[in-house]
């Protein structure tokens, strides 16, 4: 991040008074329980959110070679992202022309030059091309459709790679970032390598998954005996971007740096600046490494999610054993503390006796949030 941002925000919290009020936002919001738990509210958002606009499929740096293979599934459609030979990135639906099987069944991987069917061995090139049948004997000769793969959007810039699930519609990156693109382009994320992703499954909706990052609130009591001691729970920077935004959550001592002379100020080790980038991802950086959650809606109550580590080099063996560390760790906080706390919010909204949930202006990014997804289907709806 450019050095006159870090010190835009941090200038932000100097000036925020006691107990960081002045980083408050300008009200509070309350959100009927079924923005979680209704089916035909939930059909809605995967409709308008995941099918039909942009997603975050990864970054650039998880499939840097020709053959490079990236998947996700979105609303029910399994993608593959495939590096080409001139570096351009291309979008298939990961399905067989021939009877739907799935030519792709890992998240990632190389294809090498072609790509086979594990079924019948039916085989395509990278851009999804049919070139071959193999040992059919001319038993499709007479088929009439055409038996290419079928392509969707897809768009690369900044180091992040977006998807659009439902068609070939183009993607603008820059307009999908809604102006983060200053900040996230200054992350340089094309040059860091990918460590590793670990994918698991939990029993919430899916925007409680990201309700979790908005706000440090929550810190000094859920978090007494793991974090609490090191960051603030008073407030977070916020900032929107369209339907976007950026939150950075503080540690404690962050005073201490806007003590120092302007010039000096840095943003790192200080805050941890998240960007959500909404509907499906959320793009953290930390002082030494970025990580990447990307969430994929299993049911109204069920969600799977993808957590990924970035280095900003090619790890040796010692740094390999401490990036493991920094995701363990990541995933046992989140894992032991925040995530079962949430299934058991949702199970309570869903139960019925809670009508409604409650945001206060002490979590400005969690009112932005859902204010943006409400108005994102309002204007579908329009």
């Amino acid at each position: 991040m450019r050095h006159e941002r870090q010190v835009e925000l941090l200038q932000r919290v100097a000036d925020s008074g006691d107990h960081f009020v002045g980083l408050h936002g300008s009200r509070s919001m309350v959100n009927p329980a079924s923005a979680y738990t209704d089916p035909e509210r939930h059909a809605r958002e995967l409709q308008v959110l995941f099918r039909d606009g942009p997603t975050l499929l990864g970054l650039s740096c998880e499939m840097p070679a020709p053959g490079d293979y990236l998947t996700t599934t979105l609303d029910g459609i399994p993608i593959a992202a495939v590096r080409q030979a001139d570096g351009s990135v291309v979008a298939l639906v990961n399905a067989c022309r021939h009877r739907a099987a799935p030519l792709f069944t890992e998240r990632t991987g190389s294809t090498g030059r072609s790509i086979v069917c594990g079924y019948h061995a039916w085989t395509y090139d990278t851009q999804g091309t049919l070139l071959a049948r193999p040992l059919s004997a001319g038993a499709f000769d007479d088929v009439t459709i055409g038996c290419n793969l079928h392509r969707v959007a897809v768009a690369e810039k900044y180091g992040l790679i977006f998807v659009r699930a439902g068609s070939e519609q183009p993607i603008d990156v820059d307009e999908a970032l809604g102006g983060a693109q200053d900040d996230l382009g200054a992350f340089g994320l094309g040059g860091y390598t990918h460590v590793e992703t670990r994918t698991n499954e939990w029993d919430m909706n899916w925007k409680l998954i990201l309700d979790t990052f908005t706000e440090s609130y929550h810190i000094r009591t859920l978090h007494k005996n793991t974090l609490a001691p090191y960051f603030n729970s008073d407030c977070v920077i916020y900032e929107g971007f369209g339907r976007n935004f950026l939150s950075v959550g503080l540690r404690a001592n962050v005073l201490d740096e806007v003590a120092k002379p302007q010039d000096e100020w840095s943003i790192l080790p200080y805050g941890t600046i998240q960007y959500f980038l909404v509907p499906n991802a959320l793009v953290v950086h930390q002082l030494d490494h970025v990580e990447v959650w990307r969430l994929e809606p299993l049911g109204v109550g069920r969600v799977r999610t993808h957590t990924s580590i970035f280095a900003p080099e090619p790890p040796d063996e010692k740094a390999l054993r401490y990036w493991t560390k920094n995701l363990d760790l990541l995933l046992k906080v989140t894992g032991t503390e925040d995530f079962p706390t949430m299934e058991r919010i949702y199970q309570a909204m869903a139960s019925g006796a809670i009508p409604e949930v409650v945001y206060g202006r002490i979590e400005p990014p969690l009112v932005h949030f859902h204010t943006a997804l409400d108005a994102a289907l309002a204007a579908a709806d329009a």
